[in-house]
Parts: C-alpha cells; sequence; structure tokens
C-alpha cells in the first residue's frame, strides 16, 4: 500500500510561511529600541566651534601624539570634529551630544596636597567642584575636559580619554601626593 504525500506537502506548505511570519514577529519584539526610527534620537556629530590654547613647540608634539590616537567613542560618546582656531584637531578632541571637550595644553592647576583627586588608568584628575572640569595634575602637558551641564558620567570619558593619555603625555617630575 503506498502512502500519499499529500499530508506531508500541506504541512509544509502551511509550516515554512508560519515559520518565517513568527521569525519576524520574534525579531521585531528582541529588536533594539534604536533600531526603530520612531525611537532614535538623532546625535548632532558636526563640527564643535573650540579655542586652541598656545602651545610651545615641544606641548604641540605632545598634543598631536594624543589627539592622533584617541579612540573614537570615549565613555560611549562618538568623538566628533573640531574646528575653530588654527591647530584645533591636532590640540582638542570633542565626544558626544551635547560635547564633551578635552583639550590638550590647558594651563596647569595647583592644588592642596589634601585635595581630593582621582587616579583613573594611571592618570591623576582633578575636577571643580560641579564635577564638570576636569584637569590632569601628573602630566607635563596638562589635559582639560569640560563637561555639559547635566552629563552624568564624567568618570566613563575619562577612563577612556586616560589611557590614552597615560600612554602619550609624559608624567610630570612632581605630582601631588595623592596621585602617588
Amino acid at each position: 500500500m503506498a502512502k500519499s504525500k499529500l499530508p506531508a506537502i500541506v504541512a509544509t506548505a502551511v509550516a515554512v510561511p508560519l515559520a518565517a511570519v513568527a521569525g519576524v514577529l520574534v525579531f521585531n519584539a528582541l529588536a533594539p529600541a534604536a533600531a526603530d526610527p520612531e525611537h532614535e534620537t538623532a546625535q548632532d556629530l558636526s563640527p564643535v566651534a573650540v579655542t586652541v590654547p598656545e602651545l610651545s613647540e615641544d606641548d604641540a608634539v605632545v598634543c598631536l601624539a594624543l589627539t592622533a590616537t584617541v579612540p573614537d567613542t570615549a565613555g560611549g560618546l562618538q568623538a566628533r570634529p573640531v574646528e575653530g582656531d588654527p591647530g584645533a584637531a591636532e590640540a582638542v578632541m570633542a565626544y558626544g551630544d551635547p560635547a564633551a571637550v578635552a583639550t590638550c595644553g590647558i594651563e596647569p592647576v595647583t592644588v592642596e596636597d589634601t585635595a581630593a583627586v582621582f587616579k583613573l588608568n594611571g592618570v591623576c584628575w582633578f575636577s571643580d567642584e560641579a564635577g564638570s572640569d576636569w584637569v590632569t595634575l601628573d602630566r607635563q602637558v596638562p589635559v582639560g575636559v569640560s563637561f555639559p551641564e547635566g552629563h552624568e558620567q564624567p568618570v566613563d570619558v575619562l577612563n577612556d580619554l586616560s589611557t590614552v593619555i597615560a600612554d602619550k603625555v609624559p608624567a610630570a617630575e612632581a605630582a601631588p601626593t595623592g596621585c602617588a
């Protein structure tokens, strides 16, 4: 007695389209909200207008070594181009929208040995009371990072930048005792 292939064909004809529809539904349910254009928040990645500090020839070389090797993202924020004074891209970096701006070659700050300092990935940082302006204390060429009002996690950005700063900006001969 020969068995009919008709039930198998019908089952396949029904199962394949149902599996495809189920796959699309599961994908849409599990896909991140960012993939949905209605939920996207477009970041402004246009150039950021910056001011460049006056740099000695030696400091300019150090700053160029730093800016040439910084990461494409810092603290999850996308790098942005900078524009303004001549040499802006050689001394200043910007990340995110609104931009956190890192400037190589800023004026050094002096802090008391009892000041609260933060060692992040081999670099010693000092912050203003608001936590919006940070500056390195243990580098020959100071690097400052200014964060926009309301930025919640500056340490994430500083951690990522500190790795490159520790590698490219030589350590200073002296630093506050909290930086040891």
